[in-house]
């Protein structure tokens, strides 16, 4: 477990209602147990789970998986989000919106959610891609805080993420660095 990841837990239940974070700790656990179903399906094996200010993360114990693989196991847990939220939009709509939420907010093209993975895997062998996607990323998340900033949002939590996911693609990758 990173540093991190207690840290920004203790942030949000300073700043939010314990029950709407508790709603999204369940939701989050909903999204990994879908990736920790597909890398079951896909015989991957877990060799790590991590927990960091941006979730939780598994990595598999294969290296040497097929494309169709790892997008499974990418996309298995922003599947489980949407899925359940079509389940709950009757029952509990707050619910599904958390889902819905979670769900599409992991499918973004950022190298530490599910969408960016996706993405690397699908063009890894295209670094002229991949700059875009970053450059994109860095864009997407100093436009986020603009408008957070412009809309009066007083929530400190949604400024550090996006100022990690931002961090995140710069820092990473030390083979295809931006500058």
């Amino acid at each position: 477990m990173d540093f991190s990841f207690p840290a920004m837990l203790l942030m949000l239940f300073m700043q939010t209602d314990n029950q709407v974070i508790r709603q999204s700790l369940l939701v989050c656990l909903i999204h990994e147990l879908g990736h920790g179903l597909a890398i079951c399906l896909t015989n991957a094996g877990i060799r790590e789970i991590r927990f960091y200010a941006a979730g939780i993360r598994m990595e598999t114990a294969s290296g040497l998986l097929r494309t169709g693989q790892v997008l499974v196991i990418c996309l298995s847990g922003p599947l489980m989000n949407l899925f359940c939220a079509v389940l709950y939009w009757k029952i509990s709509p707050e619910t599904a919106a958390v889902h819905l939420g979670m769900g599409m907010f992991n499918l973004f093209p950022f190298r530490i959610l599910d969408g960016g993975a996706a993405i690397e895997c699908l063009f890894e062998n295209r670094a002229e891609i991949l700059q875009i996607r970053k450059i994109f990323c860095i864009m997407l998340s100093a436009v986020s805080i603009f408008l957070l900033y412009c809309w009066n949002f007083e929530n400190p939590a949604l400024y550090l993420m996006a100022g990690f996911l931002a961090i995140s693609e710069i820092a990473v990758d030390k083979q295809h660095p931006l500058w």
